[in-house]
């Protein structure tokens, strides 16, 4: 058995990401048909992981994931490009939002057992290659920056991603930017000691922004109470950081 990470597609509009498990080790990348608001609806896999790995953690936090009973797969992403995707420290949903075309997210979320049904995403995904995101991340006329870079990374994109805010541009570094924006989630208002922005950073800074990101939306998907998912992303970083010992 597999647990399944996956975006669902509802109203035409990706959700929250969501745990199931299956059978099937479905590709990452791929469509596939879970259940999302008691309806079948079509989801990208962001993650397939071994359900003996992960029992402990979903036993300990209570986590409800929903069973996936059809074994519908339709490639749409290359792994490579979702993966680095998943690094820009930005909600996953928003991120495919930009980058899928409505015409596109509207066919997808019609898709049942027809595969037939999915002629305007299987052109999409011909042309879905990291030239493409990027052009769709990135605004053209944002200044000092060389539109000939062909580096796809968390540098070149969420850098860029950074300066669209304007209230964020003194956040200088990816780690600056993780540091507002967790802490505006978890509504931390503490200017100094547990839980200011000084606080978060001097641990944030041993840690991967790869890997601060996946706990965060980790906790997002989990659906708990604020305060409980913020004792579980504190935990996740605290165990990272004894196994770095």
């Amino acid at each position: 058995m597999y647990i399944i990470t996956a975006i669902p597609i509802f109203k035409n509009k990706f959700q929250k990401t969501k745990l199931y498990f299956s059978g099937e080790n479905f590709s990452v990348g791929s469509i596939i048909l879970v259940t999302y608001d008691t309806k079948e609806k079509p989801a990208i896999v962001l993650k397939s992981e071994d359900l003996k790995q992960q029992k402990t953690y979903l036993r300990k936090n209570k986590v409800k994931i929903e069973k996936i009973s059809n074994k519908l797969e339709i490639p749409i992403f290359e792994k490579e490009i979702l993966q680095k995707i998943q690094t820009i420290p930005k909600p996953i949903e928003e991120i495919l939002q930009k980058i899928f075309p409505k015409k596109v997210i509207v066919e997808l979320n019609k898709i049942k057992n027809n595969k037939s049904e999915t002629i305007e995403s299987k052109n999409f995904s011909k042309k879905l290659d990291k030239e493409y995101v990027k052009k769709k991340l990135i605004k053209k006329q944002v200044s000092g920056t060389n539109s000939k870079n062909k580096n796809f990374g968390i540098k070149s994109i969420s850098s860029l991603i950074l300066e669209e805010k304007e209230s964020k541009k003194s956040l200088h570094s990816e780690k600056h930017y993780l540091v507002d924006e967790i802490r505006n989630y978890f509504g931390e208002k503490a200017e100094k000691g547990k839980g200011s922005f000084g606080f978060y950073l001097g641990f944030f800074r041993r840690v991967p922004e790869k890997t601060i990101y996946q706990y965060w939306s980790e906790v997002k998907q989990s659906r708990k109470p604020i305060l409980s998912q913020q004792k579980i992303f504190w935990w996740k970083i605290g165990q990272y950081l004894k196994e770095k010992k």
